[in-house]
């Protein structure tokens, strides 16, 4: 956890110097499918690293239904969006107490994203077992700020 809080300090303090215009954040709301559907809510943070690229980090909650138990899965993702104009190409990794996610995506000016990837198991999840395999989602980023 004290990894997760630093690397989202060390993103904050990279916009420092920047006015409100250069960065986005507000909260998050996601569908994916990995072995089974997931709902997932959280808040994001993004920040130009100049003017056609883009980092953002999220922190989020990943809500399930496995073997008769509903499951809040705790998640950390960071995104790198390049040549970002209307339309974009990004990368990403969501991480899990249970998994490790990179994906690659297509973006809508960072607002509406549409990704596919692939889960590698870190530890299984009591007795539910392992989240693994190949995963697809949809992301709405609501921004409560300006625009980039």
């Amino acid at each position: 956890m004290k990894i997760v809080f630093s690397i989202l300090f060390l993103f904050l303090g990279i916009g420092t110097k920047m006015q409100a215009q250069n960065h986005l954040f507000g909260p998050s709301f996601s569908y994916q499918y990995q072995n089974r559907s997931m709902l997932k809510t959280g808040i994001y943070y993004a920040t130009e690293l100049n003017l056609n690229h883009i980092v953002k980090v999220d922190a989020t909650a990943n809500f399930t239904w496995m073997k008769n138990n509903f499951v809040v899965i705790p998640e950390v993702a960071a995104t790198y969006y390049s040549e970002m104009y209307y339309i974009g190409l990004f990368g990403r990794t969501e991480l899990t107490p249970y998994t490790l996610t990179p994906k690659v995506g297509l973006s809508f000016a960072t607002f509406i994203e549409l990704d596919l990837g692939y889960g590698f198991p870190l530890a299984n999840k009591g007795e539910l077992g392992s989240i693994r395999g190949f995963t697809t989602s949809l992301r709405l980023s609501i921004p409560i700020n300006t625009k980039l």
